[in-house]
This record gives C-alpha cells, sequence and structure tokens, in this order.
C-alpha cells in the first residue's frame, strides 16, 4: 500500500506539471463543460416560468440540479475508452506492461490529480452560473457528508465501466460502434438530459438496476438533499456491489486479453 500511495503521489506531482504546460486546452475543456448545462437550464427555466414547474421542479430547483451536476459531472470525468483503444492499436501497451503495476493505477491517479488542478476553475464557474441562473438548495449536513464517499464510488464506477470498455480493443481494433451506444445510454440514464424522476418509471428503473444511475444521478440527488438517508444507504450498497462486479470483470479481461495482446505482438 505505501508503495501504491507513492506511485499516487508522483503521478500528482507529474500532472501538475502537464496541466501548467496544457492550460489552454484545459481551459476550453471547462468551457465545453459549462456550456452543455447552461442550455439545459435555459430551457428548463423558460419552460418552469410558463408553467410554474415541472415534475416538482421549480426553475431554482432546476438550476440547482444543474449546477450541481456540472460539478458531479467533473468528478466523474474519466480516461476515454477511445484513449485505451488507441493505446492498444499503437503498441503503448507493450512498455505499460513492463512496469511493475497494473496500468489502470497509473490513470486512476493521472486522472484525480487533473479532478484537483481544475476544481478551482470549476467552483468558479459554478458560482458564475449561480448568479445567473439563481439556485435553489435545501441542503442536509448528513448528505453533504455522504456526498464524498459516494461520489468516489461514483468515479470508480464510471472510471472502471470505461476502462473495460477501452480494452476490449484487444479483440477489436474498431470498439467504437459499442462506445457509441454506452455513450448514448450514459446521456439518456445519467440523468443528463432531465432529472431521472422526470422520465418514464420503466426507465428509472433501468437506470437503477443497470450501473448508470449511480455514476452521476445518485450524487447529484444526494447533495441535493433529495435522497432520504435509507436511500443513501441503498445507493450506496448499490455502488458496492457494481464496483465489485467491475473490478472482477476487469481482471478477467484483463488476463484474458493480456494473452491476446502477447499471442498477436509474438
Amino acid at each position: 500500500m505505501s508503495e501504491l500511495f507513492e506511485i499516487y503521489r508522483k503521478q500528482f506531482v507529474i500532472e501538475l506539471a502537464v496541466v501548467a504546460q496544457y492550460r489552454v486546452s484545459i481551459a476550453l475543456w471547462i468551457l465545453s463543460l459549462v456550456a452543455e448545462p447552461i442550455v439545459y437550464m435555459t430551457v428548463w427555466t423558460t419552460i418552469t416560468k410558463q408553467q410554474g414547474s415541472v415534475g416538482g421542479f421549480t426553475g431554482g430547483e432546476f438550476a440547482a440540479y444543474y449546477i450541481t451536476w456540472m460539478l458531479v459531472r467533473h468528478f466523474a470525468v474519466t480516461l476515454s475508452p477511445d484513449a485505451l483503444e488507441w493505446r492498444v492499436r499503437q503498441g503503448e501497451f507493450s512498455a505499460l506492461l513492463l512496469k511493475p503495476i497494473h496500468p489502470v493505477h497509473t490513470d486512476i491517479a493521472s486522472n484525480i490529480a487533473y479532478k484537483l488542478v481544475a476544481l478551482p476553475i470549476i467552483l468558479a464557474m459554478m458560482l458564475g452560473l449561480a448568479t445567473i441562473f439563481p439556485p435553489t438548495y435545501n441542503f442536509h449536513l448528513w448528505s453533504i457528508l455522504a456526498f464524498i464517499p459516494v461520489m468516489f464510488m461514483a468515479y470508480l464506477i464510471r472510471f472502471l465501466s470505461h476502462w473495460i470498455l477501452g480494452i476490449l480493443a484487444f479483440w477489436t481494433t474498431r470498439a467504437n460502434s459499442i462506445f457509441q451506444i454506452f455513450f448514448v445510454s450514459e446521456i439518456f440514464l445519467t440523468g443528463r438530459l432531465a432529472p431521472l424522476s422526470l422520465l418514464p418509471v420503466p426507465i428509472q428503473i433501468v437506470a437503477s438496476i443497470l450501473p448508470f444511475r449511480w455514476m452521476i444521478a445518485f450524487p447529484v440527488e444526494l447533495l441535493l438533499g433529495k435522497v432520504t438517508p435509507e436511500d443513501a444507504l441503498v445507493g450506496f450498497g448499490m455502488q458496492t456491489i457494481w464496483l465489485g462486479l467491475e473490478v472482477m470483470l476487469l481482471l478477467l479481461v484483463w488476463r484474458a486479453g493480456v494473452k491476446r495482446y502477447a499471442a498477436v505482438g509474438a
């Protein structure tokens, strides 16, 4: 564990240097992250001005939802499956396999370091949006405290999902169609277009059975105080189950994929 901690610490230092070199590209990426919730808030606040509320959400509650969603989305951003596919096609995994640690740890360390470095900018953007779209919050101390472990679990679930999809490239060098199916599912089942409570019940059930709700929607709902303590425990349990399943699946897929990769390379 001490060696693993040291690797994460050093990776964070490296990421600081990388961020310093690519400030413009990171700034552009953050702006793109802000643009999406602005569109959603504009649409929903316009509708609520005409109708008063939609599905129990007022304009202020929609603003609070998407401002919080932006924060959760930042924490939930992971390495794209396309990047992993590119590594396989370019033979980059050959060098990674020589390292004494699983490549997933390096990617997680780099990803977390980036999030921490970019967090102050995200918070500033959230404050700016709050002045344009005044939010209505209903915070609870327990839900704020519970948000930290829940968000970390949500991040790991999404990260491992994308990592598993990416290493499917061991079997097919063009897995983009599979990625697109997954991303489209994320759009509808993670509360991205609209809060899940506004969607048809069958879609809510599918989102809760599959890992999608537990990646983004659940942390948003928790931080907004729309989840009871009992439901929060159930949600954390679902996150634990899905994380455990993904860890086991990753180990199986990785071992089989590395054997195939080595065989092809030979």
